[in-house]
């Protein structure tokens, strides 16, 4: 209850007061605040906060999770809306743009475990687009989530061929270095792209991309269903009894 209590005086604070007393008054406190970091005046409610130097978050943001933690002059920009049970990490120089929406799900309900968005050196997520943390969503150094309105999701769903049965697929995303990924690009759950690999725009990324090299869109072509999630031998069943639906894990591939 006394943490609660403290981190909505924490958000308060940063929502209502200029930059220079937000920092006095978070290392009073205790909170780990570089040397230069700013805050504009944002909902920031987070039990834990960690900013190294010159980093800063820009006005107009709603963050609600669990731990942020900023590297040396990282920052995340405007209007951004960062919700849910979730740990985000940005190394040195990483950023979130603005007008992104970045969630998760309610914890056992919905979701269950720890789940992460990390940034590595100089990577950034730009403007207006849309990742979905149910599992995490984890980028190497000196990548881009470039251009507006791509998709990162970390869960999926089949149905059955008649009735209302359906079970969730959930599959974390790795995203290596130095990759480029182009504007309205869908990336799917439990994908893996390699390090130095480029997707064009527009692209629709279903499977993992192991070899560096540059991808593009193809004709649609019709697959076969997949087979019962039981005799899969890629997806383990998720044992939450919370869970409020059928959850499969999809395996990460070696």
């Amino acid at each position: 209850m006394k943490k609660q209590i403290i981190s909505h005086l924490v958000s308060l604070v940063i929502f209502l007061l200029p930059s220079f007393l937000v920092v006095i008054f978070l290392k009073f406190i205790g909170y780990r605040i570089g040397r230069k970091c700013r805050f504009g005046f944002s909902w920031v409610l987070v039990n834990d906060i960690e900013m190294a130097d010159k980093s800063s978050i820009g006005h107009f943001n709603i963050i609600r999770i669990d731990r942020l933690k900023l590297g040396k002059s990282a920052y995340i920009g405007r209007l951004n809306v960062v919700n849910g049970p979730l740990v985000v990490e940005l190394a040195t120089k990483a950023a979130i743009g603005n007008s992104n929406k970045i969630v998760r799900g309610r914890l056992g309900f919905i979701t269950y475990g720890v789940a992460y968005l990390k940034l590595g050196e100089l990577t950034k997520i730009t403007s207006k687009h849309h990742l979905d943390c149910t599992q995490s969503i984890c980028f190497g150094d000196f990548s881009i989530l470039a251009g507006i309105g791509s998709q990162i999701w970390s869960h999926g769903y089949i149905h059955e061929m008649q009735g209302a049965g359906r079970y969730r697929i959930d599959g974390g995303v790795e995203i290596g270095d130095n990759v480029y990924i182009g504007s309205g690009c869908i990336v799917s759950m439990g994908v893996r792209i390699a390090s130095s690999v480029i997707v064009g725009a527009g692209v629709t990324v279903a499977r993992s991309l192991i070899q560096p090299g540059l991808y593009v869109s193809g004709a649609m072509r019709q697959l076969p269903r997949p087979v019962d999630p039981d005799v899969r031998e890629d997806l383990d069943p998720v044992q939450v009894p919370s869970l409020c639906e059928r959850v499969y894990l999809k395996r990460a591939k070696a």
